[in-house]
């Protein structure tokens, strides 16, 4: 930048050059050394790929019954491919048998009878989950591979955790109550209709004013109202498990509580991390005590810091649960561009330079273009591993990037505490975003 000098006259005027900005510190060797020396290269993402040099997962998963797999943008096509590819290398190598994705847990259920029986529209039913961060080109293909790998006799499930959307929970409801007690179903829909009237539709659009714009008295008198459904249920449990079984009745009241849910994020009483473990616990309740999980969600969410999904869930199954972090260095990704308080729509963006030393600084130094590092059982004590045991700048970026504002996207973390092991990338490629086309009713 040059900057005119004020204190000389006429024509005589010569530019002042402004300094640049400082090198940044060089990452010490020895931890330049312990990176190096610990970083565990790879050949590529896709999930095509043979499985003979990512064999080191299974020292790293071990026993584990979950494996979480984080994201730092909900735009990266590498993570999306990488993360396909180690759910393949898990079913196919290490018996796992469940995925489940940051998406609405009944809308996902739709999905999960597509893997099993090749029933309805995967693009479509991909579509109804809602969020355009899943409806892409890698995540559709991951599914089809999870629907071929069951044709030829697997048995994958494809599920949801989470619950911003009620619309097809409440729909749920209404229709096992048709099912099992038809007399009570017009007395229940009056009920929920409190949050009905404001709950999504099968494109998960939602009416304006919403459910958010009412006043906390109206949203106290509808949560006790949604209470006392799910508590009839209970109270009804055994005649209703008669009539139409257990799964059913599970299934009724599972959708009964993701309503309930959405009610407890909006009304702040819980939040939807806490909700979101509820439901990773209760889908592993129901798979059975030898189930394995694979769990995909943004790099907060599978994190282990106090308030994340990962935090409860390592409150619940400790060692038995393996975090897997999601981090880059340079290249594009998709997002939703952001200008002040506006979002202008889906764009492709350029990552920004990496903070001086930040995790992701001393991470490029290793050579290799993309690696794996076990952050766990190190020596808190040597030199090379000093740099993890303190709080450092963190590329987070979620749904949406504003360009001009790029050092809010960093934050100060304890990458150790939060991970058990991190996935590096030089360079990375942004996702494919694929059409909406939503299915015609729930």
């Amino acid at each position: 930048m040059l900057l005119a000098c004020a204190a000389c006259g006429g024509d005589t005027t010569e530019p002042v050059v402004e300094p640049p900005d400082p090198e940044p510190p060089p990452i010490p060797a020895e931890a330049t050394a312990w990176i190096e020396s610990n970083a565990i290269p790879f050949d590529g993402s896709h999930l095509s790929l043979p499985h003979d040099d990512i064999g080191f997962l299974r020292n790293l998963v071990g026993d584990a019954r979950i494996v979480s797999l984080g994201e730092n943008t909900h735009g990266t096509r590498d993570f999306f491919e990488m993360k396909a590819r180690i759910l393949r290398f898990l079913v196919e190598e290490m018996a796992f048998d469940a995925f489940a994705i940051e998406a609405t847990w009944p809308e996902a259920n739709r999905l999960d009878t597509y893997v099993r029986t090749g029933e309805g529209d995967p693009a479509e039913l991909l579509s109804g989950l809602y969020f355009w961060t899943w409806n892409t080109e890698s995540v559709l293909e991951m599914i089809e591979w999870i629907r071929a790998h069951n044709e030829a006799g697997g048995d994958v499930g494809f599920y949801g955790f989470d619950m911003q959307s009620p619309g097809m929970a409440l729909h749920n409801v209404l229709e096992y109550f048709d099912d099992v007690d038809p007399d009570r179903t017009d007395s229940i829909a009056a009920r929920v209709e409190c949050l009905n009237r404001y709950a999504n539709d099968p494109s998960g659009r939602t009416p304006d004013p919403n459910y958010r714009s009412q006043t906390a008295d109206y949203r106290t008198s509808c949560g006790a109202a949604l209470a006392e459904v799910y508590d009839l249920l209970l109270a009804k449990r055994s005649d209703y498990e008669t009539i139409a079984g257990e799964n059913a009745f599970a299934i009724g009241l599972q959708s009964m509580r993701v309503a309930i849910q959405y009610h407890l994020m909006i009304a702040e009483e819980q939040s939807r991390d806490q909700s979101m473990a509820e439901n990773t616990v209760w889908l592993q309740r129901q798979l059975g005590p030898d189930a394995r999980l694979v769990l995909w969600a943004h790099n907060f969410h599978v994190s282990t810091q106090p308030g994340a999904q990962g935090s409860f869930l390592r409150q619940a199954y400790g060692d038995a649960m393996v975090v897997f972090g999601f981090t880059h260095e340079l290249g594009t990704f998709t997002g939703v561009r952001q200008r002040g308080s506006s979002y202008l729509g889906l764009d492709q963006m350029l990552l920004d330079d990496v903070q001086p030393l930040s995790h992701e600084h001393y991470l490029s130094s290793a050579s290799a273009p993309r690696f794996v590092l076990d952050l766990r059982n190190r020596d808190l004590g040597a030199a090379g591993t000093a740099w993890l045991s303190s709080q450092r700048n963190f590329r987070t970026i979620g749904c949406c990037y504003n360009p001009d504002t790029p050092t809010r996207y960093w934050n100060r973390l304890p990458a150790a505490e939060w991970f058990d092991v991190l996935i590096h990338y030089k360079i990375t490629r942004p996702t494919t975003v694929l059409e909406f086309r939503y299915p015609d009713s729930f």
